[in-house]
């Protein structure tokens, strides 16, 4: 009786030992990371900093004057069009505010006055005749006073800012006709001061300058070396926001938008990746959007560490127009398959797989084939097909191995 005493304390208590072992075995594979292998496509990607030079002309100021554009940043615009206007009239910032001056007293005498007969309307061309031939001969004079005293100037420093009632007061001793006339001749005095300036040729107009026009130059684009495509500091004005403009500050610039090119630095390894006369696809990085388009390149230029490539572009200007240096990737391959985490690979007995878990926790070792791989994951062969409902298999040093599947 003793002994069957015994014999069921020891079954009891390897029973529970052996309960406890599976409890931590389980436990300790269980608590390990887990990841699904998913359908997915792997890029080989080289970054490299591109710099883009682009078929520009930049417009310069002959004369001192005030500045008026015609046209927003980004436009298109055809050859011949008027792009700006420079008045080199000293006084034209005066004339231009009294204008708008009068242009008030107008829409307020229009909401009062009504000229109702005939014999108002004969004084007032009397008048206007008077008016006319005084203020001309003050503009041809250059007698910029006596136009003010003519036309009721007060306060020839008033602010752009101008109070209707105000210029209603000023002007209350003239008739709409007469202030339209002296709008007219304002008008005409400031366009026979005028310089304009026309686009020489068909592109995108744009206000931003950054000075490097004539460092990178589009005709001696292929001539590029590593040595001469070292980022520059540079500090890039906005001319559209300037009202007046000095002899010789740069006005705008037109750029041809047909075609563009970038060149790429990368180490001389990566540089054996290319050649001459091949399309790339190029992946743009700019005012921090992503923009693929396909690019040609024309020349690579070797140094001792560093190589450029040259690439030329015809489709995307609109996005990279104002851009100077920009981040590029180059893609060299894609690849389709299974992409799984890289920290999941390992090495067992010489060959790279991965450890897969099915339902039952049961852990077994698949190899895999890699593809391509990035800084975080691998996209790997899916297998050559055997039969339904059976893992495909991959072939390694001559031998067939099952691998792994969607979803394991």
């Amino acid at each position: 009786m003793a002994k069957k005493r015994f014999g069921f304390k020891n079954f009891f208590f390897s029973f529970v030992i052996v309960c406890i072992v599976i409890y931590i075995f389980q436990n300790n594979y269980g608590s390990v990371d887990t990841m699904i292998a998913e359908n997915g496509t792997l890029e080989d990607i080289i970054k490299a900093n591109g710099i883009i030079v682009k078929d520009e002309e930049v417009f310069s100021s002959n004369v001192d004057g005030s500045l008026t554009y015609y046209h927003e940043d980004g436009d298109k615009v055809n050859r011949g069009l008027l792009v700006a206007d420079i008045n080199v009239d000293s006084n034209s910032v005066q004339i231009k505010s009294q204008i708008k001056e009068i242009e008030l007293a107008i829409e307020d005498k229009k909401r009062k006055d009504n000229i109702n007969n005939s014999e108002d309307i004969q004084n007032v061309e009397l008048n206007n005749n008077i008016f006319r031939s005084d203020l001309q001969a003050s503009i041809l004079n250059n007698d910029i006073k006596n136009v003010y005293n003519i036309i009721g100037q007060v306060n020839t420093n008033n602010s752009d800012n101008i109070d209707i009632q105000d210029s209603s007061n000023k002007y209350e001793n003239y008739d709409i006709k007469e202030l339209e006339t002296m709008k007219n001749n304002l008008s005409n005095s400031m366009s026979a001061n005028k310089i304009p300036y026309y686009s020489n040729n068909s592109g995108i107009i744009t206000y931003k300058i950054d000075g490097l026009e004539d460092k990178y130059i589009y005709e001696n684009v292929l001539n590029l070396t590593p040595s001469a495509t070292a980022e520059i500091d540079y500090v890039e004005t906005d001319s559209s926001k300037n009202i007046s403009v000095a002899k010789g500050d740069k006005i705008f610039k037109i750029i041809r938008n047909f075609d563009y090119y970038i060149a790429a630095t990368v180490n001389n390894e990566y540089a054996k990746l290319f050649e001459e006369n091949k399309y790339i696809k190029t992946r743009i990085l700019s005012h921090g959007v992503e923009s693929e388009v396909w690019g040609y390149i024309k020349k690579i230029n070797y140094g001792s560490e560093e190589s450029v490539l040259i690439i030329y572009f015809d489709d995307f200007f609109y996005k990279v127009y104002d851009e100077r240096y920009v981040d590029v990737q180059l893609i060299t391959g894609v690849y389709d398959g299974l992409k799984i985490d890289l920290k999941s690979l390992v090495e067992k007995d010489g060959i790279i797989g991965v450890f897969v878990k099915d339902a039952s926790n049961i852990v077994k070792f698949f190899p895999v084939e890699i593809l391509g791989k990035d800084d975080e994951n691998a996209v790997v062969y899916i297998g050559d097909y055997v039969s339904e409902n059976k893992r495909r298999t991959i072939t390694i040093n001559e031998n067939i191995h099952e691998t792994i599947k969607i979803f394991d």
